[in-house]
């Protein structure tokens, strides 16, 4: 008579489903219900609204990365390099580094980047904000935001914003 040990394989794939996606669920701290404004630029300059040109959206799975509200300024090389230390790969510096490139960035304007997510999903867009002296990205609301993922996904935004606002 052959007995089948089945709870030993069972115990393990509930482990190792439970590891995989540790992590991964909503994390609401991450994003934020700003309303409704256009993910390319907004209008306003009340409530400390900042006017920006919307970038890129990077995004890449399991990155790593802070999720950080404070805009850094990117404007050569060697900021693009500081930032992007705090990815596990050069995937992401080079991908942030070729949408700069690519952006027709107006004389007048400074890009910025921050990490503005990590988690399931990736955000629609961003709002720009001046908060305490300080220019603040903050993520779109997904509206149908996953509820688990095998990997967690970075986003980072970028944006031109008015060199008078940095």
């Amino acid at each position: 008579m052959v007995m089948r040990r089945t709870l030993g394989p069972l115990l393990l794939t509930a482990l190792l489903t439970a590891a995989l996606t540790a992590g991964c669920g909503s994390d609401d701290s991450t994003v934020s219900d700003q309303g409704s404004p256009s993910p390319e630029s907004t209008e306003s300059t009340e409530s400390g609204a900042v006017e920006f040109d919307q970038v890129a959206l990077v995004s890449q799975s399991g990155a790593g990365g802070r999720v950080g509200e404070r805009a850094t300024v990117l404007d050569d090389s060697a900021a693009v390099t500081a930032f992007s230390r705090q990815f596990r790969t050069d995937a992401v510096a080079n991908r942030i580094e070729s949408e700069i490139r690519r952006a027709d960035v107006p004389d007048d304007q400074t890009v910025l980047g921050a990490v503005v997510s990590v988690g399931c999903d990736v955000p629609p867009g961003v709002t720009v904000q001046r908060v305490d002296g300080a220019v603040v990205i903050t993520p779109m609301k997904v509206k149908s935001p996953l509820q688990e993922c095998l990997v967690a996904v970075t986003t980072v935004a970028l944006v031109a914003v008015d060199s008078d606002a940095v």
